[in-house]
């Protein structure tokens, strides 16, 4: 298999994985933020404050989300498994 092949697969696979990941990861640096300026303006440091709604965010957007990230891993999937002549060369 030629370099050139390889490096494109990676490609395709990062952007793939960057594509699920991307909302899950924004929705939790919005509710951190929005946590970290609550917790400025109110001068609570307590740690579980804001591990919480993030970790329950997060939990949230992947049981919602759940159903899109496993069509779009399995469109990929599919994708990549159906035509081999590119790999055997």
């Amino acid at each position: 298999m030629p370099p050139e092949l390889i490096v494109d697969l990676g490609r395709m696979t990062m952007k793939e994985v960057f594509m699920i990941a991307a909302p899950i990861l924004a929705l939790a640096v919005t509710v951190s933020l929005l946590i970290n300026i609550v917790q400025v303006l109110t001068s609570l440091q307590e740690t579980t404050i804001s591990a919480v709604p993030r970790l329950l965010t997060v939990g949230g957007a992947v049981f919602v989300l759940m159903p899109w990230m496993w069509k779009q891993m399995c469109h990929f999937t599919l994708q990549l498994l159906s035509d081999f002549h590119p790999y055997i060369r």
